[in-house]
């Protein structure tokens, strides 16, 4: 008896909102009559005065208050003056105020959101009472739960029925009274019939979720149908409506709580409540209401998520929500199949600001929301996959699926043409990325090892499938590319990168050699090849002139093939196939006039520097065989020497330039390790021969100094990178000349380490220890452009010493040997005359150069050198002298300067005037015949 009580009692309690709101209603009703009654009397009392000079004509659906509207009217003569009154509120019928035409969206700024904050400070009550009332609704199903005194029946019975009639009178009120700002029951319809719309929604949930009366499908029709009539009444009622109806519907499963054995289905639910916040919003075209809407949803998809972290099913479910979403928010906007957003899209609004121009302007609404939601979907996609292998599979394809459809809606909305970057390079990060992918690889790890010991094996396909799903998005960008005219180059280019960027991404995390073996993978690249060959020739029959994205396509085809060549190949034949893909696209490049091989072409140099330099490197290079070696490094210089001379006649300077740098470096590389092997044959490495492998090192990282130095010339973005690379090239060059001049140098192995000079007087290891180092530095000096004066004078100033250096040690090996070439065992007699003789013959080689290049600065160099030899001769050379040896020296050293003077003074003259003969004798002066002169005589 008590419980029947409680219940009546909370029954009662229930239907006190409902009498308040029916109390409000009828006391605005009775004040807004009273009003109206008052101005009809007024007007009786004061009956406004007839206009002069002006006939009053009485209206023909006029009837005068003394007449009844079933009385024959009067003439007009005798008919009173009408009566300025209307009918009262309660006779007329209501007009709501028409909703305003289709306008620009919102874009929700500062003074947006002071305005919310207004609203919400002076009409918080309404949001508190649209809570209060759909709390009620939910709050009456809890408590037949914990009372037991209704069944479930009855329970959500009631909560639908409750539902119903807060709807019935929110409609009730609008009809009659009006939902618009201006009306005195303004807002009230959208809280009733908000607050009724979630009641209805937490009654369909608590009968799925709590009792399990009705299957998931059985909810999700009956939830879709209150989001229908969701929809419509958000059409009709104010944006109140819509914000009740998504922030309730979507928090409605969190305060009905219980459990569920298949919560999955709950991102249909939050999908349709975010549809319906969409399809309010794309008639009403508020804008904040989709915001609203999606970050509800996303936010509630989250957390359903997040409770249940790692299990696979909710992950498919959450991703797949995801994909939903970014459908959503793009065609239900366009309300069609296809989108329509016109305008710029955010990459060209982007490039616009950066480059402040004037013409651009910002995507509209639409566009911006649905790329921010592509991105978030991205990121849900990226998250989920990491679950397991299955949610791998599912989300690559949901990515690769995006992919393609952004590709293909592109055409009709060039607003959302950049949306497809972004699953795009999801798509990429998921295949190159461990933490996706590391379960994957564990499945595929273990069905390998399964199929061990037995005589057939099947090849696994789950390479063929990763790839698939980068070559689809390819094929549809390429498509793309030939079917529109805007943006046609970026769309070939996606087109011709990514499947060849997910192979990439394949080979360095999932190491296909190690499944499926050498060749197959091989085959795979092939196969990528030929696609872009493909894509070359239907861009080329669609250009006529400009060859770019035929360009494109053809460096992306010789990529795939220098690739598919490195896997079968060894390290030689791979940097071989690099070189010869470089020659190819010269080739290309003179054949079809493609000027944008010269991105392949300083690409293909760059990694070729890389593999010979660093991986497999120089290290490779000095322990191979000496063939292999020639092949890689004599090869790439050919390669690279013939694809200059191909190139000449053309207007490329920067593919001169790179081949031209690239073509010195190498060969001088080629030359040194051919020594190195040479060298190793002969004399053997190890402590004693670090002079000469220093000093070939020092001529490699001249060459590559050498070669950065040229590419500077260039200019451009990139010179600054050149500018690094060649000083950190430069201290090691620097580096290995100092220390082979000083640490590792025949002249000091008493004092540090050990060297042994091998080969004979004239021809041994000095010389490709310093001469060789010399050279080249003499050679960088002479290439080096006039404009670069002190790094002339620096290589040539290094490369002089470098010479003299290596002048010294070998007329001491010549005297003393290699066991005596330390400076412990002294300097003899004719080693010092050796030293000025060298400098005498040095100098008149200068003398005559100077000469031959009518150079004063060669002159006064020998005159400098000669200088040195005097200088020598008096202070070093005279102490070791003593009889006849002293008598001869000198006088031999006099006739040499006496020789070396007319020499100098012949050179000086023919450098001052080089039509005249320094022979010729000196023209005799003409006789005086000036008379004055005379007289003075």
């Amino acid at each position: 008896m008590i419980d029947e009580a409680v219940l009546l009692i909370g029954l009662a309690v229930l239907t006190i909102p409902a009498g308040l709101i029916w109390l409000a209603v009828s006391h605005l009703r009775l004040r807004r009559e009273v009003k109206m009654l008052r101005t009809a009397v007024d007007a009786l009392g004061h009956p406004p005065a007839p206009k002069p000079f002006a006939p009053v004509a009485t209206a023909e659906n006029v009837v005068p208050l003394t007449q009844t509207a079933d009385a024959p009217s009067t003439s007009s003569d005798d008919a009173p003056l009408p009566t300025p009154t209307r009918p009262p509120v309660w006779d007329r019928p209501h007009k709501d105020i028409p909703p305003k035409s289709a306008r620009e969206p919102v874009v929700f700024k500062r003074e947006r959101l002071d305005a919310l904050l207004t609203w919400l400070r002076e009409n918080w009550f309404y949001a508190v009472a649209a809570l209060s009332l759909a709390l009620s609704g939910i709050f009456l199903v809890q408590y037949g739960i914990e009372t037991g005194l209704l069944s479930p029946a009855a329970r959500v019975a009631s909560a639908l029925g409750f539902g119903l009639v807060l709807i019935g009178a929110g409609e009730w009120i609008r009809r009659r009274f009006g939902d618009s700002e201006a009306s005195s029951t303004a807002y009230l319809p959208s809280v009733l019939s908000g607050a009724g719309l979630v009641t209805l929604m937490g009654g369909i949930l608590s009968a799925r979720m709590l009792y399990d009366m009705i299957d998931p499908g059985t909810a999700l029709f009956a939830l879709f149908s209150v989001a229908i009539g969701a929809m419509i009444l958000g059409w009709f009622h104010g944006a109140l409506l819509a914000a009740i109806g998504v922030i309730g519907g979507i928090a409605a499963p969190f305060l009905v709580g219980g459990s569920s054995d298949r919560p999955e289905w709950l991102f249909v639910y939050f999908a349709l409540m975010v549809g319906l916040g969409l399809a309010i919003d794309t008639v009403k075209r508020w804008a904040w209401v989709s915001v609203l809407a999606l970050v509800c949803g996303t936010v509630a998809g989250g957390l359903l998520w997040f409770d249940e972290t790692g299990s696979a099913s909710l992950s498919a479910a959450y991703a797949g929500f995801a994909v939903v979403l970014v459908i959503l928010v793009v065609l239900i906007p366009a309300r069609g199949v296809m989108p329509d957003h016109q305008g710029a899209c955010a990459l060209e609004a982007l490039y616009g600001s950066v480059t402040r121009s004037k013409t651009s302007r910002w995507p509209i609404f639409p566009a911006r929301l649905s790329g921010v939601m592509s991105l978030t979907c991205c990121a849900i996609l990226f998250v989920t996959a990491m679950d397991s292998s299955g949610n791998f599979w599912l989300n690559l394809c949901l990515v690769s699926g995006l992919t393609a459809l952004f590709t293909v809606w592109a055409r009709p909305a060039p607003a959302i043409q950049d949306h497809a970057l972004a699953p795009a390079l999801t798509l990429l990060a998921l295949l190159g990325s461990w933490d996706t992918t590391h379960l994957v690889l564990q499945d595929l790890s273990a069905g390998l090892a399964a199929q061990d010991g037995q005589t057939e094996t099947r090849l696994p396909m789950d390479i063929t499938w990763a790839l698939l799903a980068a070559i689809v998005p390819s094929v549809l960008a390429a498509w793309h590319s030939l079917k529109t005219e805007r943006f046609a180059t970026f769309w070939a280019a996606g087109a011709v990168l990514l499947a060849p960027l997910a192979g990439l991404a394949l080979e360095l995390t999932w190491q296909p050699i190690t499944s499926i073996g050498a060749w197959p993978w091989a085959f795979h690249a092939l196969a990528l090849a030929a696609l872009m060959t493909l894509f070359a020739t239907q861009f080329a029959k669609a250009d006529a002139f400009d060859k770019t994205r035929t360009s494109l396509a053809v460096i992306s085809a010789l990529a795939c093939l220098a690739f598919a060549v490195g896997v079968v190949l060894f390290d030689a034949a791979l940097t071989l196939a690099l070189a010869a893909t470089v020659l190819a696209a010269t080739l290309l490049d003179r054949r079809f006039n493609l000027p944008l091989m010269g991105v392949y072409i300083s690409a293909g140099i760059i990694a070729i520097g890389y593999r010979l330099v660093i991986d497999p490197g120089l290290d490779w290079a000095i322990n191979a065989p000496i063939f292999q070696m020639l092949a890689a490094y004599g090869g790439t210089t050919a390669a690279l020497v013939a694809g200059y001379f191909v190139i000449a006649p053309m207007d490329r300077p920067r593919s001169k330039v790179f081949l031209e740098s690239a073509a010195l470096s190498v060969g001088g590389m080629t030359l040194s390790l051919t020594l190195f092997h040479v060298l190793d044959a002969v004399a053997g490495r190890g402590d004693h021969s670090l002079h000469w492998e220093f000093g070939l090192h020092a001529t490699i990282f001249i060459g590559l100094v050498l070669a950065q130095v040229l590419r500077m010339e260039l200019g451009g973005k990139m010179r600054w990178m050149r500018m690094s690379l060649a000083t950190i090239y430069a201290l090691f060059a620097l580096g290995t000349l100092a220390f082979g001049v000083s640490v590792v140098s025949p002249l000091f192995g008493h004092i540090l380490v050990d060297q042994s000079v091998a080969g004979l007087p004239l021809l041994n290891t000095l010389i490709p220890a310093y001469l060789i180092p010399a050279l080249a530095l003499g050679f960088g000096a002479l290439r080096l452009s006039p404009a670069r004066k002190k790094l002339r004078i620096g290589f040539a100033t290094l490369s002089i010493a470098m010479a003299a250096y290596w002048a010294v040690l070998t007329i001491r090996h010549f005297w003393r040997g290699s066991d005596q070439m330390p400076m412990s065992f002294g300097v003899t007699q004719p080693e010092l005359y050796s030293y000025t003789v060298a400098l005498l013959l040095t100098g008149a080689a200068l003398f005559y150069q100077a000469l031959a290049r009518q150079s004063d600065r060669l002159r006064q160099a020998g005159v400098v050198v000669i200088g040195l030899a005097v200088a020598k001769v008096f202070l070093i050379d005279i102490s070791g002298l003593q009889g006849l040896t002293r008598v001869f020296s000198f006088l031999l050293l006099g006739l040499s300067l006496a020789g070396l003077a007319w020499l100098n003074r012949w050179v000086q003259l023919r450098t001052d005037d080089p039509d005249k003969d320094p022979d010729d004798p000196a023209p005799v002066p003409a006789p005086n015949t000036d008379p004055e002169i005379d007289r003075l005589d």
